[in-house]
Order: structure tokens, then sequence, then C-alpha cells
């Protein structure tokens, strides 16, 4: 019997006929199922890959397993082609404050991320009032040529 079967045999012995389920119902009712059938199965496959592991040729089955480790691979978003959605670059911002904040941690490297990030926002905040108050400098200045002309 495969697994599949004794999953769908395990779950169909769990479900009542007489009852209506939900959605969420019947996906928890599957997952118990799926679950029970693993757990009978777990000891059987275990003891398969002890008898592989222990096929090495040197007879070092740590080793052998530490080479074959599968990575963590990342799941990234998609949209509904299939693609896959690429980050959007970062903001001037965001740009800012990460220089800011690698200077300021150069300068006092004793000082925590937190204290850091408010000193890179504040540098921010005074660059961008610093622009505010150019901008309506030369705002001024052409509304002032604009009347002696």
């Amino acid at each position: 019997m495969t697994i599949v079967s004794a999953i769908v045999s395990e779950f169909v012995s769990n479900v009542d006929t007489d009852k209506e389920y939900g959605l969420a119902e019947i996906k928890a009712i599957l997952s118990t199922a799926y679950k029970t059938v693993k757990a009978a199965n777990a000891p059987a496959k275990a003891s398969k890959t002890v008898k592989k592991a222990s096929k090495g040729s040197d007879g070092d089955a740590s080793s052998d397993n530490d080479e074959k480790t599968k990575k963590k691979r990342v799941k990234r978003e998609r949209d509904a082609d299939g693609n896959i959605i690429k980050k959007r670059a970062p903001s001037a911002y965001n740009i800012f404050v990460a220089e800011k904040i690698a200077e300021i941690k150069k300068e006092n490297p004793d000082l925590n991320s937190k204290d850091a990030f408010k000193q890179a926002i504040e540098a921010w905040n005074k660059q961008k009032a610093d622009k505010a108050a150019e901008s309506v400098n030369e705002e001024e200045e052409v509304v002032v040529e604009e009347d002696n002309e």
C-alpha cells in the first residue's frame, strides 16, 4: 500500500459522512491523517537512512551527511503570471540612513543600533529642512526678480 492510499484510507475512516464539514475542518482531518500515516512509516524509513549513511567508503558517515545537506531555498514572491517580483530600488531616505548609520557606527563603535538609527534620522530631518529652506529662498528670489521686471 502506498503512502497516499494509506492517507486516503485514514482520512475516509476519520470522516463522518452524515456531518457537514467546512474547509478548515476537512484540512484538519486530512492533516491528522497525514501525520498519523507518516508517524507510522517513520521508523521504517529511519532504518533505511542509517544503512545508507553507513555505506561510506572510508566509514565516516557523518562527513558524508554534512556534504549532502540541502540548502534551504528562499521563496520569492511571484506575480499572477508566475514571474519573480523584483525588489524596488531603495529610496533616497533608505540609502542616506544606511550610509549615515555606517558612518556613525564607525565613529562610535560602542553606540547601540537604536541610538545610531536615531542620530541618522535626525541628520536626515536636518538635511530635509535645509533643502526645504533653500527651495523657499530660491522661490522668493524668483518672485523678486519677476516683480523687478
